[in-house]
């Protein structure tokens, strides 16, 4: 097994995880939007500011690549839906794609 297979190998898992635990950050920025929109959340909280924060830092990007394409259409924002799906699908088709690239498959 030549050392580029091996690389690749190895980044099947790391590359699932943090994918997948990805997908629970943008969960929870979507309820935690839910949460803020109907006045749910203590924002006298330094905690939980610092939470939301955070989350917000690390989706955002993310979903403004697709507020780009589809804007959000009055209370509605499709983005993170849409984000969802290429995550979901992001999750199968890189780790697929590692592995065949290492040469694994045959």
């Amino acid at each position: 097994m030549s050392v580029l297979a091996s690389f690749f190998q190895a980044l099947i898992y790391p590359s699932y995880l943090i994918i997948h635990y990805y997908i629970y950050i943008a969960v929870a920025a979507v309820v935690l939007s839910w949460l803020d929109a109907f006045n749910v959340l203590n924002n006298s909280n330094a905690l939980v500011n610092a939470v939301r924060d955070t989350v917000r830092r690390l989706t955002e990007p993310y979903f403004a690549l697709f507020r780009r394409f589809v804007p959000p259409v009055g209370m509605l924002d499709f983005s993170a839906l849409i984000g969802f799906f290429v995550l979901l699908f992001l999750e199968r088709f890189v780790p697929n794609l590692l592995y065949r690239l290492s040469g694994a498959a045959g």
